[in-house]
């Protein structure tokens, strides 16, 4: 059931980062991209579980990332 106390309204805009609770289970995070896509057709999103933290280039490089 949906606590309606919790409901808050989304302005997803295309290539938005959009981090959801950590306990967030897969299947929750594909419904939601579904009803995203059902409301903004052909926007993309990206939906990771938390908590996110702003790394810079060097430690994003250390752990394997590179910017393109």
């Amino acid at each position: 059931m949906i606590d309606l106390d919790q409901v808050r309204k989304l302005n997803v805009q295309d290539g938005d980062l959009l981090v959801v609770p950590e306990n967030t289970e897969q299947e929750d995070m594909q419904v939601l991209l579904e009803a995203l896509l059902f409301m903004t057709p052909g926007c993309q999103v990206v939906i990771v579980r938390g908590p996110m933290e702003q790394l810079d280039v060097g430690e994003m490089n250390k752990l394997g990332w590179y910017r393109a």
